[in-house]
């Protein structure tokens, strides 16, 4: 069973992958933050509603192909990856696609294309200016000032209002345009568009832009509040301005010619004025409210929750993943002498926790979306890509629920679900992953986002042994809350794991004999008790390691059972003191004055060392899922899980499930005569923690009772990592 972490962590967006950038042209435009004077709050003029003025037709080309790519030009080549194709206009949607406006034909409007998947589809239509919903809907705009709706299904556009200069959309999915009813280049009136009316709103501009995010923000010295369902405007002078969907008004310091909020307190800005050869990038954190110039430079960007879009002043398209400060740090070092050595990473979107599908990280470190044609016929992919030089860290972008696979002497298969496009864990202790059974490999658990409330990037990353034990890894994180943090196994740990293992006539049996492919290393893995023992109750092939006792514990469980006939369990949870006697029926009762009794009849020793049948299944039943008592009871019976593993039960009559626990208790763990030998020798053989003074790692599946892993957290922007294999 294995853990997956939830960490939340804090900091900014800035601009991610905008770190390092050098731009092929220095750019131009000044930095905001040297921008002094006070601007007036935006005139109201008046204006005619968008209702009232004639749509500009919407142009039907005929379909032409877009253009092949350009070489890279003002972008800056650092952490920027090329789109095929050119274009004047880039557009970000949600689901990670991008609408772009072609360089062709001649004149303002455009041709409109839509890039999914690495295909570009054009839309019937031509348009000047292009905006998408939340919703992945396109408004678009032409140089009549026409604003349309594109319906996808019939690839057709269908009117709103006409007399306009500008399209953006906000969170709510409403529209919102300004007019050309004053002399080009001036500040025009804003209309807003919902459920299919037209309402005038406060203020003007030549530029306007929805804003995502959902946080609040307090400008400084009387700014103003920047709350959730406003947009953002630019005026004739570039100041920025905020409107709230209340109507009152906040101020950023600067000026800007364009301007793409992020959804995570960061606003990305080209300076002012704009020019034609490419304006300098900008970024302003709305939580230090201070600009940072990153480098490079564009003449129009884009973002949605996942990617940065840009267009060079070559007209080449661009993407990079938003992130923070570029990534985190991270040096591999290989000290287990062996050769050569792969590295896989794959996880989930950072920033949006709504999207199902699966990204993987590529050799320079971008955030990559998987997709079906990267799998062979049998549905397995190749990201791997070589150990990185410990001469230089590697830079590790935001992911979600990732995973760091390190394989050795051959690249690891992985094998891709095909409706999200989500990696499979491989399981090589038993019949279902015949392809990586004789490879050498191991992984990590991370998490590296941005906390909802600070905003500040953090990392929680363990080592696992939690399926089995193949490559020992150590980890360090360093950061500002704790220094630097160590953990996972220490050197020597694998031989020293391995050897209990076959010395002993019943844990031998976990352990899967042969030689490693394209390694000298024999044997290939140990895997967990609870994994040999699920063997034992299968039918597999005769190479999956089965627990040669599947009876183990049924003494130990039968002496427990006799000993709390007479004295009580005390089930210190986080709902509360439960007591715990067994009674005449043999069930153990777990009582709390007021709720309903919990009751567990004598477990098998499967469901002991497991932690399920008849621990965390038949008694919870009582209860409906998403209940607190059936989460009580689950409860409970993790604590009784890892209670038989530890071998505490006829030592100590408390059972705990969060950290920190008492010393006293800790130092009781694994001093059973009937003990977890596995479990046991990962401790002994792993660094200490905070909450594990006698060695943190995952040794069965309810090891995080105490939290006895090996998880390092760092939620105030960790500054470095290093990854460690250790000698064998």
């Amino acid at each position: 069973m294995t853990k997956t972490m939830s960490l939340v962590a804090t900091r900014a967006i800035a601009a991610a992958a905008l770190a390092g950038l050098v731009g092929a042209c220095s750019g131009h435009g000044v930095n905001p933050a040297t921008q002094s004077g006070t601007m007036a709050i935006p005139a109201t003029p008046q204006s005619v509603s968008p209702a009232k003025i004639p749509v500009a037709p919407m142009a039907k080309p005929e379909i032409t192909p877009m253009s092949t790519i350009k070489p890279m030009d003002a972008i800056g080549p650092a952490n920027w990856q090329p789109i095929p194709g050119t274009g004047t206009f880039i557009a970000a949607a949600p689901d990670g696609s991008i609408w772009a406006l072609s360089d062709q034909p001649s004149g303002a409007d455009k041709f409109i294309y839509h890039y999914v998947n690495g295909v570009w589809t054009q839309a019937a239509g031509t348009a000047s200016r292009l905006a998408v919903a939340p919703d992945g809907t396109l408004y678009a705009m032409n140089s009549g000032g026409g604003a349309y709706q594109y319906n996808s299904g019939t690839n057709t556009f269908t009117p709103l209002g006409g007399g306009c200069s500008d399209i953006t959309v906000a969170k709510d999915g409403s529209v919102y345009v300004l007019s050309n009813g004053a002399s080009a280049g001036s500040d025009q009136a804003i209309w807003h568009y919902v459920n299919g009316t037209w309402t005038q709103a406060p203020g003007s501009g030549v530029r306007v832009a929805g804003n995502w995010d959902t946080q609040t923000y307090t400008m400084n010295n009387g700014g103003g509040t920047i709350a959730a369902g406003g947009f953002y405007i630019l005026n004739s002078a570039g100041a920025i301005y905020y409107e709230n969907s209340s109507g009152a008004f906040a101020q950023l310091p600067g000026q800007a010619s364009a301007i793409a909020p992020t959804s995570n307190a960061g606003v990305l800005m080209l300076g002012y004025p704009a020019s034609g050869s490419g304006s300098t990038i900008f970024y302003f954190d709305l939580d230090a409210q201070t600009y940072s110039q990153p480098g490079g430079s564009a003449v129009g960007i884009s973002t949605n929750t996942s990617n940065i879009y840009a267009v060079g002043s070559g007209g080449g398209l661009y993407y990079s993943v938003v992130s923070t400060s570029g990534s985190l740090p991270t040096t591999f070092f290989n000290n287990s002498g062996l050769s050569p050595v792969w590295v896989t990473i794959v996880g989930q979107n950072p920033n949006d926790r709504s999207d199902p599908a699966g990204y993987h990280v590529t050799s320079s470190g971008q955030f990559v979306k998987n997709l079906a044609s990267d799998a062979d016929p049998n549905g397995y992919v190749d990201y791997n890509f070589a150990l990185p030089s410990s001469a230089a860290p590697f830079p590790l972008p935001l992911v979600r629920a990732g995973r760091i696979y390190v394989a050795i002497g051959t690249k690891i298969k992985l094998q891709m679900e095909m409706t999200n496009h989500l990696i499979m864990p491989p399981i090589a202790w038993d019949r279902n992953d015949s392809a990586n059974y004789k490879t050498m490999f191991d992984w990590l658990e991370f998490d590296y986002l941005v906390g909802p409330d600070s905003h500040q990037p953090g990392m929680g990353i363990n080592t696992t042994a939690v399926q089995m034990l193949g490559i020992p890894m150590a980890l360090t994180l360093t950061g500002p809350t704790s220094g630097t943090q160590t953990s996972g196994f220490k050197p020597g740990a694998r031989s020293a794991i391995i050897n209990a293992l076959q010395a002993d006539p019943t844990f031998s049996s976990v352990i899967v004999t042969g030689t490693a492919t394209g390694t000298s290393i024999s044997p290939i893995r140990a895997v967990t008790l609870d994994n040999a023992l699920k063997n034992a109750q299968t039918i597999d092939p005769t190479f999956a390691p089965k627990f040669s006792n599947p009876t183990y514990f049924d003494t130990y469980i039968t002496n427990v059972w006799t000993f709390y006939k007479s004295h009580t369990l005390t089930a210190n949870s986080t709902f509360g003191i439960y007591s715990g006697t067994v009674n005449s029926s043999n069930q153990m009762v777990f009582s709390q004055a007021g709720k309903p009794d919990i009751v567990i009849d004598k477990p098998p020793s499967a469901d002991a060392i497991i932690g399920n049948g008849a621990l965390t299944e038949t008694p919870c039943t009582a209860w409906p899922p998403d209940s607190t008592l059936h989460a009580a009871c689950t409860q409970i019976g993790s604590m009784l899980s890892a209670a038989f593993n530890r071998t505490t039960l006829l030592i100590d009559q408390n059972m705990y499930r969060v950290a920190p626990c008492p010393t006293s208790y800790l130092n009781e763990l694994y001093q059973g005569s009937t003990v977890n030998l596995f479990a046991k020798l990962v401790h002994q053989n792993s660094y200490p923690t905070a909450d594990a003074p006698n060695g943190g790692n995952y040794g069965f599946g309810f090891d995080d009772n105490c939290d006895q892993s090996s998880v390092v957290i760092d939620n105030k922007n960790p500054s470095s990592m290093t990854v460690t294999i250790q000698p064998f």
